[in-house]
């Protein structure tokens, strides 16, 4: 996955709604292929439903989607999954288990995870030696 950059859910969802905070992100993926992990997907059409999107705005979301390649579950990412959990766990700092997907995605396939919440990674960055991409490392 070279020149693959792995977006966090909140830098997909600023860039869908073209919102003014999508600004600093966009040259980080210019000329790169953008990636979301499959949670990130479904973090997304988790907002539909609790934001009560109409039918019309949840197909353009969908069509959205096409733009970026979306990484699947695998076994050895749930491997990958396990071990950033665990060492963690291990030294007292917990990571959600959707950032953990998140990172665990993200160090798999050896690309940059592109964030906002650079704060949900510090650990797995520290750690496991994930690589954070946010326009304040700059």
């Amino acid at each position: 996955m070279s020149e693959t950059v792995l977006l966090d859910t909140d830098v997909a969802s600023f860039l869908f709604k073209n919102s003014p905070r999508a600004k600093p992100f966009r040259p980080l993926i210019k000329g790169k292929r953008a990636a979301l992990a499959f949670v990130s997907v479904a973090e997304l059409f988790k907002w539909t439903l609790k934001r009560r999107w109409s039918p019309p705005k949840v197909q353009q979301l969908e069509a959205a989607l096409h733009r970026y390649l979306i990484v699947p579950y695998e076994r050895e990412l749930a491997w990958v999954w396990a071990r950033l959990v665990a060492t963690c766990e291990d030294a007292g700092r917990p990571i959600a288990p959707s950032d953990a997907w998140v990172a665990a995605t993200a160090l798999r396939h050896d690309v940059e995870l592109l964030t906002n919440n650079f704060k949900h990674f510090e650990a797995a960055e520290a750690l496991c030696g994930l690589k954070l991409l946010h326009p304040r490392n700059l």
